[in-house]
């Protein structure tokens, strides 16, 4: 009897072993361990092309029709001409597969290797085609449906379940406890006065960062991987994830952040229409986007450990909070109260 376990890593060897058993892949080459996030992603070598075999945790995926829904997305977005990472289904038609690992059932995926490279959001060419690329899986997914279950990216997820979990993880904290409450019930009422029901709704990527989800070929071609967490949502919400990478990677140039920001709506806007409400609405998905966030880091000590998120970052975070208030408060006063 083994002694329980919270996460496991699969053993790259014997993965190899079993696609060579359960998919038509011709020469697997060799078969590595390439990321920890999420998910374990795993690069597949071949004699002919490469490929990726996500192993999704047990913890965050844990029920097949969360990641069937994702994989149907994929399969839909392909038929209307978006360039993504698609499943690549076994000898039996399959596009799943289930592990019994140490801590219980674990699924996984097959994905065709998106081809080309990452390149910096850090010019407004780039910015802009990311824009119209966004823009597109917006419009091409609005008649998209499933049967499967996916969670949705409403204000009880985003803000509700992660200040449950920022609040146990705070109990030394109760002052600072109390400020994040705060902040999360000023976010959500900011948003219901704009008012929510105008702000336009439908499928999301979930995390347009631009960094290891999109690869450019030569040609500026883009391909968008790693759907993970994809579902129904504000498109305001999806586009603020843009909005706070570029602030995160080039906050220190206020000057070329409006930029590349200003090329990124140019560009969605060249392909769909994005309302003044959505727009205004952005500032405050960035913070509600990084309350997220917080919550998401302190529910995952078990798995990149505790030392990273110990009170240098609850500080850290508090801080980022405390600057966000006050430039909602004044630039954004329109829309918060």
């Amino acid at each position: 009897m083994y002694f329980p376990v919270s996460y496991s890593t699969l053993s790259d060897k014997a993965l190899a072993e079993y696609l060579r058993n359960h998919y038509n892949i011709q020469h697997i080459l060799n078969m590595s361990y390439y990321l920890r996030g999420m998910n374990d992603t795993y690069l597949v070598t071949t004699s002919e092309k490469p490929y990726v075999f996500r192993v999704y945790r047990g913890d965050w995926r844990a029920e097949y029709s969360e990641i069937a829904f994702e994989l149907e997305l994929l399969n839909y977005l392909n038929l209307k001409g978006i360039s993504v990472s698609l499943p690549v289904a076994d000898t039996h038609g399959e596009f799943i597969q289930t592990f019994d690992a140490p801590e219980g059932k674990r699924f996984g995926v097959l994905f065709t290797f998106a081809e080309g490279t990452e390149r910096g959001m850090d010019n407004e060419e780039i910015c802009n085609l990311c824009g119209q690329s966004v823009a597109d899986i917006h419009l091409q997914s609005e008649s998209f449906k499933s049967e499967y279950k996916r969670t949705i990216l409403d204000l009880n997820y985003l803000i509700h379940q992660s200040l449950e979990v920022i609040e146990s993880s705070m109990q030394h904290r109760i002052e600072d406890v109390e400020f994040m409450k705060k902040l999360g019930q000023q976010l959500e009422h900011s948003l219901r006065d704009i008012p929510l029901e105008q702000l336009d709704w439908g499928i999301c990527h979930g995390d347009l960062h631009g960094n290891t989800n999109v690869s450019f070929t030569e040609d500026l071609v883009m391909t968008h991987y790693d759907f993970d967490l994809c579902g129904y949502g504000w498109r305001a919400y999806d586009i603020a994830e843009f909005r706070l990478s570029r602030e995160v990677r080039v906050g220190h140039d206020p000057d070329l952040l409006e930029r590349l920001w200003t090329a990124f709506i140019e560009g969605y806007r060249s392909v769909r229409d994005l309302s003044e409400n959505d727009l205004k609405a952005v500032p405050i998905f960035v913070g509600i986007r990084q309350l997220w966030l917080m919550g998401l880091c302190l529910k995952d000590p078990h798995i990149n450990g505790s030392i990273d998120y110990d009170d240098a970052f609850i500080d850290d975070k508090l801080a980022y909070f405390k600057r966000l208030k006050e430039n909602l408060y004044g630039e954004y006063s329109e829309v918060l109260r």
